[in-house]
């Protein structure tokens, strides 16, 4: 007999994307977009909408722009501990 393995149907790179969605979600700052430039200073081609796109999980974007993915889930764990510091302080 051979071991027939089970597939999945999403891949792992799929689970982390929808994971980071998670973490980005209703926790971002306003100034967000300016905060992602801040990050990826090298990339000449990255805009606006490609960033507002990308946090919009727009279907074209995830999987080409990891890198504005990763900036934004950076950027949404910076913002959650101000939060949680300012909670904190004001208690």
């Amino acid at each position: 007999m051979t071991n027939i393995t089970e597939k999945t149907e999403k891949t792992d790179v799929q689970m982390h994307i929808d994971k980071a969605y998670e973490l980005i979600k209703d926790k971002l700052p306003r100034n967000y977009v300016e905060k992602v430039y801040a990050i990826i200073k090298n990339d000449k081609t990255l805009t606006d909408g490609i960033i507002r796109n990308t946090k919009n999980r727009v279907h074209e974007y995830p999987y080409s722009r990891i890198n504005v993915l990763n900036a934004l889930v950076q950027i949404s764990k910076e913002y959650a501990s101000e939060l949680k510091e300012l909670q904190d302080l004001t208690k």
